[in-house]
C-alpha cells in the first residue's frame, strides 16, 4: 500500500477540513465532567449520534456510574476493529487558561502554530471526534471501510474507569468478533510519532490525618496559639510522609514496595534502542516547563528510568487554612491525595497493604487510607502483533519515524483488553497536542488534519498487515 491508493480520501479531508475543523470545535464546547456528571449523558448521546451518522448502530449501555457507549458498524469485512475512546474529561478550574476552556477556542500557542485550546483538546475528546470525521469522509468517497468497527466509548476513564472491567465481563460475547483494540489519540505529544507497547498500571488513594487519642483537636480547628500545647494532624500527616521516600525521591523506602517487579523483555529493549536517537530529553523538559531531572542521566539511560520505574506521587495536601490573608488556625485534620505507579510484575492490588503495614510500622496507626476507583494493571502487547505493527507502518507511511516506547508512564485500563477479551492494543495516531490534566490543553489545527489522514492509512493498513502476521 502507498499514500496513492489512498488520495481521492485524503484529497476530500483535505477539501472539507474546514467543516472537520468547526465539527471538532463543538464537541469540546460540550461540558462532560466525569468527577461532577455535568453534561455525561449529553455527550454520550452526541457519541451515540457520531457512530450513527457513519453508518452503524448504536446503543447507551447503563452501568453502575455513568453510560458506555457502544456501536458496531459491520462492513463485511474479514477483520474487525475494537474502538475504545472516553468521552469524559477532567474539570478545568484552573486558573491561568489562556481563553474559556468550553469554547474551544484557537490561538497562536508557544511555537506550535495555531491550536485549539480546550479541555479535552487531547485527552481525548479532539481524536475522539476527529476520528469520526475520518470515518465520515472514507465512507463518502468509498462507500464502505476495509475492517468492520465496534465501538465502545466510556465515560468514566478519568474515574478510573470504575465501571468497564464489570462491563466488559458481563458483555465479552460483544467483542468475541474482534481482532485487535484501537485507541485513537494524537501520537505525537513531544512532536514525534510514538509508539506505546502498553501502560503502567496505577492505584489512587488519600491519606487522613485527625486529631485524636494521640493528640491534635478532634472536631474542628483551633486557634494557632495553642500549637504550643496541642500537636498538628498537618505536622503528623507530613512526618508520615516523608518516612516514605528517600532524600532525594530517587528511592521509595516503604517495605516491599519494589518486589516482583519483571525486567524489559528482550523485544520491547530492543526497540526503545533503535529508536534512541529520537529521545530528546531538552524538547521534553520545554513542553513540560522544568528545570531539572531528578536522575543525573541522560539519553537512553535517562528514558528507562521514566518508563520502568514505580513511582509513589502526591497530588495534592489540604488542611487548615489556605486562604486569602492570615489565619493562625491548628486544624483537626489534613489529607493527602496520592497515586502509585506500578511497572510489570507488580501488583496494584497489593500496594495499599504496604502502605498500610508502613504506616503502622512508624507508629503511624491512626492515619487513615481511602482507595478512589479501580486500581489499574499493569499491561504489555507484542512487538510483533497486529495492532503495533500496524500503527509503525502507518506512521512510516505517513514520512514518521515512530519512537517505540515499552509501555507508556501514564495509564489506563488496557489490561482489561489483553486479559478479558485476549487481543492486542495500541494506541496513537499522528496530531500533536499536550498539557492533558493542566490548564490551556491544546491541540494543534494542522495536527487535527494530519491525525484524520493518519486514521484513513490505519483502516487501510490493518487487514494486509493481519494478513502478513498471519503467513508468518
Amino acid at each position: 500500500m502507498n499514500l496513492n491508493g489512498i488520495k481521492d480520501v485524503l484529497d476530500y479531508l483535505e477539501g472539507n477540513f474546514e467543516n472537520d475543523l468547526k465539527a471538532t470545535q463543538e464537541f469540546l464546547k460540550t461540558k462532560s465532567i466525569s468527577a461532577t456528571g455535568e453534561g455525561i449523558r449529553e455527550t454520550a448521546e452526541v457519541v451515540k449520534g457520531m457512530i450513527e451518522e457513519v453508518g452503524g448502530t448504536s446503543e447507551i449501555i447503563e452501568t453502575p456510574g455513568h453510560p458506555i457507549v457502544y456501536g458496531r458498524l459491520d462492513e463485511g469485512a474479514e477483520y474487525t476493529l475494537l474502538i475504545y475512546s472516553m468521552y469524559d474529561v477532567l474539570p478545568a478550574e484552573e486558573p491561568d487558561w489562556m481563553s474559556d476552556p468550553w469554547k474551544a477556542e484557537i490561538h497562536e500557542f508557544r511555537d506550535y502554530g495555531e491550536c485549539i485550546i480546550a479541555r479535552g483538546a487531547v485527552n481525548t475528546k479532539g481524536p475522539t471526534v476527529a476520528f469520526f470525521n475520518a470515518l465520515k469522509a472514507f465512507k463518502k468517497v468509498r462507500g464502505k471501510l476495509p475492517v468492520n468497527l465496534v465501538f465502545l466509548i466510556e465515560g468514566e476513564e478519568e474515574l478510573s474507569s470504575k465501571s468497564l472491567q464489570e462491563f466488559l465481563q458481563v458483555n465479552k460475547e460483544k467483542f468475541s468478533d474482534c481482532d485487535a483494540m484501537f485507541f485513537p489519540s494524537f501520537g505525537e505529544e513531544n512532536r514525534i510519532a510514538s509508539i506505546f507497547m502498553g501502560v503502567k498500571g496505577i492505584v489512587s488513594f488519600e491519606l487522613k490525618a485527625k486529631g485524636g487519642s494521640w493528640g491534635g483537636p478532634t472536631d474542628r480547628g483551633i486557634h494557632g496559639a495553642f500549637a504550643a500545647w496541642v500537636s498538628n494532624p498537618a505536622w503528623r500527616l507530613i512526618k508520615a510522609l516523608s518516612t516514605m521516600i528517600g532524600e532525594d525521591e530517587k528511592e521509595i523506602l516503604v517495605e516491599g514496595f519494589y518486589d516482583g517487579i519483571l525486567p524489559l523483555e528482550k523485544e520491547k529493549e530492543d526497540a526503545l534502542r533503535d529508536s534512541k536517537d529520537l529521545l530528546d530529553e531538552e524538547e521534553w523538559k520545554r513542553a513540560y516547563d522544568i528545570e531539572k531531572f531528578k536522575w543525573d542521566l541522560e539519553g537512553l539511560d535517562l528514558w528507562k528510568k521514566m518508563l520502568t520505574v514505580p513511582t509513589l506521587n502526591i497530588d495534592g495536601i489540604k488542611g487548615g487554612y489556605i486562604g486569602e490573608g492570615s489565619k493562625t488556625l491548628l486544624p483537626h485534620e489534613a489529607t493527602v491525595k496520592m497515586d502509585i505507579r506500578v511497572v510489570p510484575g507488580m501488583d496494584p492490588n497489593e500496594m495499599l497493604g504496604k502502605i498500610r503495614n508502613h504506616l503502622d510500622k512508624h507508629g503511624y496507626e491512626d492515619i487513615e487510607i481511602t482507595e478512589y476507583g479501580k486500581a489499574y494493571y499493569p499491561s504489555s502487547v507484542p512487538y510483533y502483533s497486529t495492532s503495533v505493527q500496524t500503527l509503525k507502518k502507518m506512521y512510516e507511511l505517513m514520512g514518521a519515524r515512530p519512537q517505540i516506547w515499552p509501555w507508556n508512564p501514564g495509564s489506563a485500563p488496557y489490561y482489561l483488553f489483553e486479559k478479558i477479551l485476549g487481543i492486542p492494543y495500541v494506541t496513537g495516531g499522528m496530531g500533536h497536542g499536550s498539557r492533558q490534566h493542566s490548564s490551556n490543553e491544546y491541540c494543534t489545527v494542522k495536527g487535527v488534519l494530519d491525525f484524520e489522514k493518519s486514521m484513513i492509512c490505519y483502516l487501510e493498513l490493518f487487514p494486509e498487515v493481519a494478513e502478513e502476521l498471519k503467513n508468518k
